[in-house]
């Protein structure tokens, strides 16, 4: 079985649900979205509830890894946060059926990272600083990382950091592929696939939709 590995989606709805239409084969394949699935783009709940969906057709093959915005939801609401950015997104999710309870639950519910013989999927990378990289108040660790990757046996494949030339990069002294392109911000929603057994991807990738595009009051 191979796996179909997607960068930082983060609100980006109608790029996501064309990427995952025109690649993903899952009467074979598994699903991996590294992260940052909700915030900066337009459409965090659609793309949120596409997830759950896909979620509750293919229990066994698609997994959302918790990303630094997932985490950043999942504090808001344990702490019972007023921020604007916190509370618009809160009302949003309410109006399309979901309370910011089950969105809390489904995301204390999602691992920080993913394996198989070959890879180590995580959002933002097992880096050599960690303290404590399964720690998600950890800088350096698994959520928020930005400091170089400890170089594993296995390959990493990690989003968080934007690639600016808005392609997929590997990084040999690492070990480790960096996916994340940009969605969100006029360029890419990238994909690694993997066959089974192997660690030579096909690189995927999809343009931002116009649909998702920001409106131009909160550029």
């Amino acid at each position: 079985m191979g796996v179909l590995i997607l960068g930082d989606v983060h609100g980006c709805y109608h790029t996501l649900k064309a990427l995952i239409r025109e690649r993903w084969q899952p009467e074979e394949d598994n699903l991996v979205l590294v992260g940052d699935l909700i915030n900066k783009g337009p459409h965090s709940v659609k793309a949120f509830k596409y997830w759950l969906k896909l979620k509750a057709l293919h229990p066994q093959k698609v997994i959302l890894i918790r990303g630094n915005h997932e985490q950043w939801f999942l504090e808001n609401y344990r702490h019972n946060a007023r921020t604007r950015s916190f509370q618009n997104l809160c009302t949003a999710f309410v109006e399309a059926g979901l309370s910011p309870r089950e969105v809390a639950r489904e995301i204390s519910r999602l691992p920080l990272h993913w394996e198989s013989e070959q890879l180590f999927v995580s959002h933002a990378g097992l880096s050599e600083t960690a303290l404590d990289p399964f720690d998600p108040s950890d800088l350096n660790g698994l959520l928020k990382n930005r400091k170089t990757l400890k170089r594993l046996a296995k390959l990493q494949v990690i989003g968080h950091n934007i690639i600016s030339a808005g392609k997929p990069m590997f990084k040999p002294n690492e070990n480790a592929w960096y996916i994340d392109t940009g969605a969100w911000c006029n360029q890419f929603l990238s994909a690694l696939y993997f066959s089974e057994g192997s660690s030579i991807p096909k690189v995927y990738q999809m343009a931002r939709k116009p649909k998702d595009e920001l409106p131009v009051s909160v550029k």
